[in-house]
């Protein structure tokens, strides 16, 4: 059997100590909650206002321009969707 140096013992043992501290901190590591959603009632405060967003067809208009433009490109394509940037409303136009 090989003899170890005392270099490659200490580098060894260091390497072997700082895998098990890394693996100790990631298993006590809580989950990220950062992109967490919650689901708000719309009948009452803060969720009311979000289902009132849309100030209707208006505010839509040239994404529906977009979606027309798109559905005249594509002769197969019977409707066009897509979400408004700004309000997230879904967006529909059909032939």
């Amino acid at each position: 059997m090989a003899k170890l140096t005392r270099r490659q013992l200490l580098t060894s043992t260091a390497a072997f100590v700082g895998g098990m501290a890394a693996v100790a901190i990631m298993a006590r590591a809580r989950p990220a909650w950062a992109w967490t959603t919650y689901e708000v009632p719309t009948n009452r405060g803060i969720g009311l206002a979000y289902a009132n967003r849309c100030g209707g067809a208006q505010e839509h208009a040239a994404l529906k321009a977009e979606l027309q433009r798109k559905l005249a490109d594509d002769p197969s394509a019977t409707s066009e969707t897509a979400n408004c940037p700004i309000c997230g409303c879904a967006v529909t136009v059909s032939r």
